[in-house]
């Protein structure tokens, strides 16, 4: 039975910080690593890689300033106790066969082969490094106390120097037509698309979007943030089409259980049944916490339109279950709680997404000081960020956070698809948005189509709870042309016109021996029908008459605004037998009649054809539409007509 070890347990912590720090400090390929937990691992650059909890470790300013003044120094063997030269040993027989291949002479000679404090490699390793543990090795033990308090007084100078310029940060909220897309930073993961990012140091940053299934125009945007400001940026996503992609999946024993794909995260097993992916290559990494997975990676190739299968098996991370410690039950750990108002926010721990949401109690929290906060898509946390300390007087930590929506979800879309789609002035989507937009009111407006005419803008109420749905139609550029040309000949566009005559009691009859006939008039230099009686031997005489017809599709919304032009004028030219010149000509558009209150003018005075001008909106109609003109029984001038023309 193995004797117990006489160091309690935050000495075996600081030996065995000690003995990596120094044997890792020799080394240009080893760095430290430092996870939210506060946990401290030594790894490669490529190492590092694949342990997505951990991210570079930056020692603090007084840790460097000993480095420079030469004041971080390590334990003489020959000056320690019996118990711990044997565990420093130990350790360090653990580091070379492990780093080095094999134990070094000078390692081999002081370690006896007679243990009488033996740790196995599991023990070793199931210490703790952690980063309140590292900050407090090296100090040597006979450093006289003055120069203690020297060396501390200097550092809190220094402290108070570096710090008397606060950094500077602002906000960044990232837009795109598709929801939930991740937001990096300069290469890391900061939060979602939709959602405000604060706390951003001010500068230039490199910011880039990834979503599974999608392609993002332009791939990545150079933004400047300014401070005590928000910067909004958008990006475009494009699905990935059928033929570039393909599918995986990822089966694993624990649905929970973290999806990489080339190192980038991509949510959880259970949320990815099948995953869409572009083709090619792919490095699938799984990942739960206190699991190991088997594989711990998979490389596979991904086929246009096919399906790859990559399975994982997971078991317990090994524990160590011999007597070595009973220090194990004075571990320094703590609970952590966090809880907020909204369901599901993203729970973040000294600036790093956790994988977690609230409401949620993570366990196995070290001793020290953490940054805690939450965020929720279209919501603003109060407060913004909350600071704790987990101790051993006080091992239970408690947080909640108010989230206050800001944002609501919006949907635009236009038909057809090629339309432009600004929001206040800012382009969001071709043909499709779907963001989140802040509360309030918003100018929504089109971009042109050939072929079309631009939906008027208008203005939008985003309310809490209330999502926007809103679908615009394009409505075509119509345009019927019916006009006597240079040459005498009769141009028609879109339509169809047909010369007559109608009585006071009877509507439009067509006709080719009775109506208006063309005719070159000599003074005007031109072309054009000219209107006068229809029956010069008859009683009544009857009246000349044009009609215009044309086609509307049934399937359109004509909320639009039609107008028709009419380039005409009367004559001082009087019928025969005709003692006064009175025109009076009669404008009927689909029965409803328009001319009222027109009385032509004479070409004689206007110099010309006078442009007459109706708004004929609320007449339009899907299907056929009829336009009629006719001089009356009370007119006795010639009418002369040269074009007509409806648009919209």
């Amino acid at each position: 039975m193995k004797k117990e070890i006489p160091l309690d347990y935050r000495t075996l912590q600081r030996i065995k910080a000690e003995e990596f720090a120094q044997f890792f400090e020799r080394s240009d390929k080893y760095f430290s690593y430092l996870n939210h937990l506060g946990e401290v691992k030594w790894m490669t650059e490529e190492e590092a890689e694949q342990q997505h909890e951990f991210f570079l470790y930056e020692e603090g300013s007084f840790t460097q300033l000993r480095k420079k003044l030469h004041l971080l120094r390590f334990p003489r063997l020959d000056k320690l106790s019996g118990p711990e030269k044997e565990i420093r040993l130990q350790i360090r027989r653990y580091l070379e066969e492990n780093y080095l291949g094999g134990v070094t002479p000078e390692t081999g000679q002081m370690l006896s082969q007679n243990l009488k404090y033996e740790l196995t490699p599991e023990e070793i390793e199931n210490i703790p490094v952690t980063k309140d543990v590292l900050e407090t090795i090296g100090w040597s033990r006979g450093m006289p106390i003055g120069l203690i308090l020297l060396l501390l007084i200097i550092g809190g100078i220094l402290l108070i120097v570096l710090n008397k310029e606060e950094v500077q940060t602002g906000s960044l909220l990232v837009q795109s037509n598709v929801e939930s897309a991740r937001v990096y930073l300069d290469g890391d993961i900061l939060g979602y698309t939709g959602m405000e990012i604060s706390n951003i140091p001010s500068g230039t940053h490199r910011v880039s979007l990834v979503k599974a299934g999608y392609t993002v125009n332009p791939p990545y945007r150079e933004v400047e943030i300014y401070p005590d400001s928000m910067t909004v940026l958008s990006f475009q996503l494009e699905p990935v089409h059928h033929d570039e992609q393909g599918y995986l999946i990822i089966s694993a024993d624990y649905p929970d259980s973290k999806i990489f794909v080339d190192h980038e995260y991509y949510g959880t097993v259970s949320e990815w049944p099948v995953l869409p992916i572009i083709a090619g290559e792919h490095k699938i990494v799984v990942e739960k916490d206190g699991f190991t997975s088997i594989p711990d990676q998979v490389i596979t190739p991904v086929s246009r339109g096919d399906t790859a299968v990559v399975k994982f098996r997971q078991r317990p991370a090994a524990v160590s279950r011999t007597e070595v410690p009973p220090l194990r039950s004075r571990l320094e750990l703590g609970t952590l709680e966090v809880t907020t108002n909204v369901p599901g926010a993203r729970i973040y721990i000294n600036g790093r997404y956790t994988g977690k949401d609230g409401d949620y109690v993570f366990t196995n929290m070290g001793y020290g000081e953490y940054r805690i906060r939450v965020e929720q898509k279209g919501y603003r946390c109060v407060p913004p960020e909350k600071v704790v300390r987990i101790t051993e007087s006080n091992p239970t930590a408690e947080v909640a956070f108010e989230l206050i929506k800001e944002y609501e979800e919006v949907s635009i879309t236009t038909a057809p698809e090629e339309g432009d789609i600004y929001v206040d002035g800012q382009f969001r989507g071709k043909g499709k948005f779907q963001g989140m937009l802040k509360l309030g009111r918003h100018k929504i407006s089109f971009g042109e189509i050939p072929g079309f005419k631009s939906p008027q803008t208008r203005m939008i109420e985003v309310k809490a709870n209330a999502p926007v749905v809103l679908s615009v139609e394009y409505f075509p550029q119509m345009e019927f042309v019916v006009e006597v040309t240079g040459d005498g000949n009769v141009h028609t566009e879109n339509c169809n016109v047909a010369t007559g005559y109608t009585f006071s009691n009877r509507g439009f009859s067509a006709s080719e021996e009775a109506g208006p006939e063309i005719v070159y008039h000599e003074k005007l230099k031109d072309y054009f029908w000219k209107l006068g009686f229809a029956f010069p031997f008859r009683n009544p005489k009857g009246n000349d008459a044009l009609k215009v017809t044309f086609n509307l599709p049934h399937d359109l919304n004509y909320n639009q605004k039609f107008i028709l032009k009419i380039y005409a004028a009367s004559s001082r030219e009087k019928y025969p037998l005709s003692l006064s010149a009175r025109p009076d000509v009669k404008i009927r558009f689909n029965g409803k009649v328009l001319s009222y209150y027109y009385k032509p003018k004479f070409w004689e005075d206007v110099g010309g054809m006078e442009e007459l001008e109706w708004d004929i909106s609320s007449y339009i109609k899907p299907g056929m539409n009829s336009l009629e003109i006719t001089t009356t029984d009370k007119n006795n001038t010639y009418y002369y007509v040269k074009r007509i023309r409806i648009r919209n």
